[in-house]
């Protein structure tokens, strides 16, 4: 059959479905065949043609009869449900497509509220995925991995796997107009992934607000008078040991003095006769581990965890009411707040970036930044790291990001901020680890040891590296502040997103629920607040790394879930429809295989290097008794074993009720979010075939030109 070019409007629902041959173009002057059916107009000059019509296996497809098979693509068409009645189609009604409908009822479902502009939307993502970890996490694990070397793997992971999840996840979102937990009516079988997505937001707001409120305490502790911070030297009535000093290039600890003459770095050596000191505590480590964490001994006994810190719980009380102000109106009140918490963080961090690049030694650190230590890239763990962080950093896979896309109006163009927002993120991080990178090598100059020996990695970077090095600068009250109040609007954002993923659930699950929501945030907040004081009891730091390190444990798991579901469960050309049918943008092979084959794969092989390397934590030196271990194992698969208990609960559902397909195909509750769009689909039904002959991955070709 010869084949020529023919385009429809995909905003115009008369053009948008077809049924035909894959190959087989429409016949001019003839609207689009749908199940052997036309127009009413069309189908007295076709109807001859149509009748006793083959398809491709031979089988007739003539008027009401059943659609083609497997072997045609599909799009999902949502079922007429009873919120629809009084969406006419064409066959119905001489009005055109669109025209005016019978109102939906506004009282089964309120308002679920949508971002007052796109800016919201924006601001909101950049908020969530640039956080406190582009400060201090993204930059030690480049200290930890091989400085440049490190670089590369995530710049490859990012732009195989992290910009074309960002996009699936804002486009789901904003398509159906749903939360991560009941998007997944889109393929019930997956619906544990939702599930995994709630709990593991959940857990990570609870611990990830204690870190916030260290940023607080710090921020009041800078408002007092002296010429150097209280952490900039050794006070023994406060917290000061023995065992505590301050970083002198005059007066070095002999362990240092000792690497310097093993490795020949004899222009960094003090002045011969200089004396050296074997101190090993740090003024500033000290300040924060003994006067901020008030650390005690480690978890020895179940429900051990000493008293109660109650200076960082007031703080961690502020914070929660501060996140409870902010969320307590949805969106219409969170969508304010981020014009603020997510452009002043810059501000800071640009004002903190020039003060540290004008540092003596700072050109140190930068090169042990960018020059990469190529004998790493062979390493597994540099790689997985790169995964791990590209998760943290982007926030895919959280929930969030399709929590934040379901409030968008149904145009807008959201892939396009899908690739600036995760392009952003990775330069905020870079941004970022200039500013680390040039203060480590300011301070490793001063203290005369090299880049990578100056301090741990890890909370040390954020609450001991950076507070030594401001402690002793002119007027280090203002740079003190500065830095602090950019920590906590840093993390501010991802809270507010961490949070409202866990309501949107209720939401989208209750719809009658939306009318309470100052109450709602309330329950949510004040629980969070509860569920987090052991962690800031003496033991609290012990807690907090324990939920750390085994919250977030299954996101690469949940993440190839994820993909499955949507990819290869739903199918990634009715996911490309849709996006298309949304705005008009349908995504290039690049994206679809990069969504079926890099991604998935990646992450998977990723997972089982990781989980076959798994050690158990250490604090420091200490090691974790068995029976912590336990909880954090436990921790993680409160959230990873939804997967397949949800699973399991659909199967046998649909089991019961005789149709056992139905767990792998869309709900009829499926569709559209925006009811527009939905009557704009629902219109065409006229020319559909019967309902109940549709079944999902079998159905007819409804096909997108």
């Amino acid at each position: 059959m010869p084949s020529h070019s023919h385009s429809y409007n995909v905003s115009d629902p008369s053009q948008f479905v077809s049924y035909r041959k894959p190959n087989e173009p429409p016949r001019i002057g003839e609207m689009p065949r749908i199940g052997g059916e036309m127009t009413e107009k069309k189908a007295q000059n076709g109807a001859s043609e149509q009748n006793g019509q083959t398809s491709q296996n031979g089988q007739g497809v003539q008027n009401g009869a059943k659609a083609p098979g497997s072997n045609w693509r599909s799009n999902y068409v949502p079922a007429i449900l009873e919120s629809d009645k009084g969406a006419k189609s064409p066959a119905d009604t001489e009005k055109a497509p669109g025209g005016p409908e019978d109102p939906v009822s506004e009282d089964e479902h309120p308002d679920r509220g949508q971002w007052g502009s796109k800016w919201e939307f924006i601001f909101s993502c950049v908020g969530l995925s640039v956080g406190i970890g582009n400060v201090w996490r993204f930059p030690a694990l480049a200290y930890e991995n091989g400085g440049g070397a490190f670089l590369i793997p995530y710049i490859i992971i990012l732009v195989l796997v992290g910009k074309p999840m960002y996009l699936m996840e804002t486009a789901l979102g904003q398509y159906s107009q749903l939360g991560p937990m009941s998007v997944w009516s889109m393929a019930p079988i997956m619906k544990g992934v939702g599930a995994a997505m709630v709990i593991i937001s959940l857990i990570v707001s609870i611990y990830y607000n204690v870190i916030m409120c260290y940023t607080l305490f710090f921020t009041f502790a800078s408002f007092q008078s002296g010429s150097i911070a209280p952490w900039s030297w050794c006070n023994t009535e406060l917290f000061a040991t023995d065992n505590c000093y301050v970083r002198n290039a005059s007066f070095p600890t002999c362990k240092a003095l000792q690497k310097l003459v093993e490795t020949n770095k004899t222009d960094m050596l003090p002045e011969m006769g200089v004396n050296c000191h074997n101190r090993s505590e740090l003024a500033a480590q000290q300040y924060f581990e003994r006067y901020v964490l008030k650390l005690g001994p480690m978890l020895d006994e179940p429900g051990d965890i000493g008293s109660m810190n109650w200076q960082l719980a007031l703080c961690l009380l502020l914070s929660w009411i501060i996140v409870f102000f902010c969320l307590m109106k949805g969106v219409k009140s969170s969508g304010k707040v981020v014009y603020v918490t997510a452009t002043v963080p810059y501000m800071f961090l640009i004002a903190i970036l020039a003060y540290g690049c004008t540092l003596d030694g700072a050109i140190d650190g930068i090169k042990f930044f960018f020059i990469p230590k190529w004998e790493r890239l062979a390493d597994v763990t540099v790689w997985q790291k790169a995964a791990e962080q590209m998760f943290f950093s982007l926030s895919v896979s959280w929930g969030g990001l399709i929590m934040f896309g379901s409030y968008n109006k149904f145009n807008h163009k959201v892939h396009i901020d899908a690739m600036v927002i995760s392009s952003l993120d990775f330069l905020t991080s870079i941004i970022a680890s200039v500013a680390v990178f040039s203060i480590l090598g300011s301070m490793a100059r001063s203290g005369g040891v090299e880049v990578g020996d100056v301090v741990k990695s890890g909370q040390n970077l954020a609450f001991i590296a950076f507070p030594e090095a401001i402690g002793n600068v002119p007027g280090w009250q203002l740079w003190s502040v500065l830095f602090f109040l950019m920590l906590y609007t840093l993390g501010l954002d991802s809270e507010f997103a961490l949070l409202e993923t866990f309501t949107t659930a209720i939401y989208d699950t209750i719809p009658s629920s939306r009318n309470y929501k100052v109450l709602i945030t309330f329950a949510a907040s004040s629980s969070c607040f509860l569920l987090g004081l052991p962690c800031v009891s003496q033991a609290g730091p012990y807690v907090l790394k324990l939920m750390d390190t085994f919250g977030g444990l299954g996101v690469m798991l949940i993440a190839v879930f994820e993909l499955v579901g949507i990819m290869w469960v739903y199918g990634v050309n009715r996911f490309c429809d849709n996006i298309q049918f949304m705005n008009d943008f349908k995504p290039s092979i690049v994206f679809k295989v990069c969504w079926v084959l890099i991604a998935p794969f990646m992450l998977g092989i990723i997972f089982v290097y990781s989980t076959y390397q798994f050690e158990p934590p250490t604090y420091g030196d200490e090691e974790y008794p068995t029976w912590a271990v336990g909880v954090g194992w436990a921790l993680a698969g409160v959230s990873v074993l939804q997967i397949p208990i949800w699973g399991l609960c659909v199967l046998v559902y649909y089991t019961f009720k005789g149709n056992f397909l139905q767990s792998f195909r869309p709900l009829p509750s499926w569709g559209p979010g925006d009811k527009e769009a939905r009557k704009r689909l629902l219109s065409v039904r006229g020319q559909l075939m019967r309902r109940d002959e549709l079944h999902g991955a079998d159905n007819a070709a409804l096909e997108v030109e």
